[in-house]
């Protein structure tokens, strides 16, 4: 059975940095044709800076980290972050490819939306590799829609993302 919860204390923050942890190994093994644009999307300091301290980067009260489990195990992650008053942006989601087709993505995206509402943003953005064409569908099954980018990219990333945005 799933459950998908905030990770608010330090044991739940602790098992969310550690799936995060694995995401840039599993995007390098499985998106190995275009293993360039992986190595430039994660700067390894940034990153790990970012996952030692995710209760900085998206905690409340603007913020969330959802946590996923399967049969008790961590089995995904998604983030939320501020961007304006308005807008938010969905981040870092990950399901470990052992609790794949169970849903999990599907519902960690449907509880993020609803954090969102709970929060008063009005539009969620998110930016995905042009490749990741899994992942764009389960966004575009979500209502999300292209949309330009809403953020500077550095220029050897510019052709390399697609950027999209639900209206909540």
């Amino acid at each position: 059975m799933v459950r998908i919860g905030e990770a608010t204390d330090a044991e739940e923050l602790q098992k969310a940095a550690a799936l995060l942890r694995a995401f840039p190994k599993h995007q390098r093994e499985y998106y190995t044709a275009n293993l360039a644009t992986v190595l430039r999307y994660f700067d390894p300091v940034a990153y790990e800076k970012e996952v030692s301290d995710l209760h900085a980067h998206y905690g409340p009260p603007k913020g969330c980290v959802l946590l996923a489990y399967d049969e008790g195990q961590p089995a995904g992650v998604v983030c939320l972050k501020p961007l304006d008053t308005e807008a938010c942006e969905m981040k870092r989601l990950f399901v470990p490819v052992a609790h794949r087709r169970k849903g999990i993505a599907q519902a960690l995206c449907g509880s993020l939306l609803n954090a969102a509402r709970d929060k008063d943003y009005t539009v969620m953005r998110l930016d995905t590799g042009f490749f990741m064409t899994e992942s764009q569908a389960l966004y575009r099954k979500l209502g999300f829609t292209y949309t330009s980018a809403y953020q500077p990219v550095r220029e050897e990333l510019q052709d390399q993302l697609v950027f999209m945005e639900l209206y909540l």
